[in-house]
């Protein structure tokens, strides 16, 4: 048997033991719920990522325009959600610019 054909068992194998093991997880959250479920709790098991709004998040575009908050841009550029960290709004800092590995522009 050449090692490419021990791979491909090999695979196959932990495959196999994968599946096996993906099953009884499986069983014993589905009767965990169950369980809940019999409490009066409503839970449900689902495969896959949550469809909540954090995990769908709207993602927004930078806009080609100075800070609101520094009155400035910057390369590359920033806007005001950069300044979420700082508890009173203020410019950056040429320090917290070079940290930030921002450059300003004029």
């Amino acid at each position: 048997m050449s090692v490419l054909e021990e791979l491909k068992a090999l695979d196959k194998q932990r495959s196999k033991l994968l599946e096996g093991a993906k099953a009884e997880a499986l069983e014993k959250a589905q009767k965990a719920v169950e369980e809940l479920n019999a409490l009066g709790f409503h839970y449900s098991l689902s495969e896959g990522t949550a469809k909540g709004k954090r995990a769908t998040g709207i993602k927004r575009a930078m806009k080609d325009e100075a800070c609101p908050i520094c009155k400035f841009k910057t390369e590359p550029l920033h806007d005001g959600r950069a300044h979420r960290s700082q508890e009173k709004k203020k410019s950056f800092t040429a320090a917290e610019l070079k940290e930030r590995r921002l450059a300003k522009v004029d």
